[in-house]
């Protein structure tokens, strides 16, 4: 199964260069991100370490784009994530899976996209997360983003301001009528030093009796602030269960640059349940980045989580805790 993803992923970006090599402009791109170090678990029944090394969201992708007569650009996307340690422990499925994947048409109106792609809900506030894509991704936290399948998306620009409005099918399958489709919007500002953003979406036939934890609906709040060597940034997401809670989640970042090659990152985010039976994740996290250029750095990363606060993308059940270094390599 692995074997075949892989041949398949091969021969989807040489038919997609092929097709393209004759009027389209064609890239390749890709970025291989791991660390190593020691990670930590307490789930309340058992307390367990081990040294780690891990792929984090590492990619491999083709994009192209090609002019047309009428002034417009047709656009193109395959993106694929890769396990560049090879986990043992994931299935063939998880070695490789698509990231976004889309064909797109650009013009004066704007752009649509059609395919597997992130939500405008998502991309509203994933810029504000300096350790995204790390075991402290905001992500452990901020549980409403996601990555949607069947998507028909609208974006534009215009005067410092963005718009983004998708609608995501669901199950397509016509004996499931489009079950858990989604409507997705943003809006955001950028202007000098200032980011500002705001974005909802809303998921249709939650079943509340087997999952009333479910999100039926999740409204983002969004800033970030830029001051000298200094970087703020915030997220608030109030998420509306199937079962009636109201659930928030809160992550707050900041950024100091202390050289031309380093920064210090840290980031704090809690999940508030309305449900006081439940205990309210939370982690912490401190960090300092070193870019030996535009395409590669290092970082240290420490970072600990309670009740779960490390669970969701850090994969650290309970009382969790991480203390590793890293190395990102963009091409």
């Amino acid at each position: 199964m692995q074997k075949s993803l892989h041949n398949g992923l091969i021969a989807a970006a040489v038919a997609f260069g092929l097709s393209g090599t004759a009027a389209a402009e064609m890239t390749v791109y890709g970025k291989i991100h791991v660390s190593a170090g020691a990670i930590s678990e307490d789930d309340g029944i058992s307390d367990s370490d081990s040294t780690a090394v891990t792929s984090h969201a590492s990619r491999l992708g083709v994009k192209a784009s090609k002019p047309l007569d009428n002034g417009m650009t047709m656009k193109g996307q395959m993106e694929f994530q890769v396990d560049t340690v090879g986990d043992s422990a994931k299935s063939s499925e998880d070695l490789i899976k698509a990231r976004n994947t889309y064909v797109g048409l650009q013009g004066g109106f704007g752009e649509v996209r059609v395919g597997y792609h992130d939500t405008p809900h998502k991309m509203a506030t994933s810029k504000l997360d300096p350790l995204g894509d790390t075991y402290a991704d905001y992500n452990n936290v901020v549980e409403t983003d996601t990555r949607a399948k069947n998507s028909i998306l609208y974006l534009n620009s215009f005067n410092g301001f963005s718009v983004g409005l998708a609608y995501a099918g669901g199950d397509d399958a016509v004996e499931e009528e489009n079950e858990n489709d989604r409507v997705s919007a943003m809006l955001s500002y950028k202007g000098g030093p200032l980011y500002l953003t705001a974005a909802v979406e809303d998921i249709n036939d939650v079943d509340v009796v087997t999952d009333p934890d479910a999100t039926e609906t999740s409204t983002k709040f969004g800033a970030g602030f830029t001051f000298g060597a200094a970087k703020l940034g915030l997220v608030y997401d109030l998420e509306e269960r199937a079962g009636g809670d109201e659930d928030s989640a809160m992550f707050v970042s900041g950024q100091l640059k202390v050289n031309e090659k380093g920064s210090i990152k840290a980031s704090y985010g809690i999940l508030d349940y309305e449900d006081n039976a439940k205990e309210d994740p939370t982690f912490y996290a401190v960090a300092y980045d070193h870019k030996m250029d535009k395409a590669a750095s290092l970082y240290l990363l420490l970072t600990s989580g309670d009740d779960g606060g490390l669970a969701k993308k850090g994969k650290l059940e309970g009382d969790g805790s991480a203390a590793v270094i890293g190395a990102v390599y963009k091409f």
